[in-house]
């Protein structure tokens, strides 16, 4: 279910998702449908905002790191030109 099963010649061709879509969800029950396409929309959805939060904290944290570093260089360096 890649999103480039939609793409024709780099292009998104919209009836090949709405044939996909008719494939999925049975259009005769539209309450059902509806409902199974909410809970598939609400799972990716997650899915995204868990990945993004992950990348995030793995930035956050190389740059805490790189931070905490510098600082201690720094309050070194001053140190030791107080105490000369």
């Amino acid at each position: 279910m890649s999103s480039s099963q939609y793409q024709v010649n780099g292009f998104v061709d919209p009836s090949h998702a709405e044939d996909h879509f008719a494939q999925q969800f049975d259009l005769s029950n539209p309450d059902n449908a509806r409902c199974s396409y909410q809970r598939l929309m609400h799972q990716h959805t997650k899915q995204q905002f868990e990945m993004a939060t992950a990348s995030s904290r793995r930035r956050s944290t190389a740059a805490s790191a790189e931070m905490a570093s510098l600082s201690t260089e720094s309050s070194t360096d001053s140190m030791s030109s107080t105490s000369s």
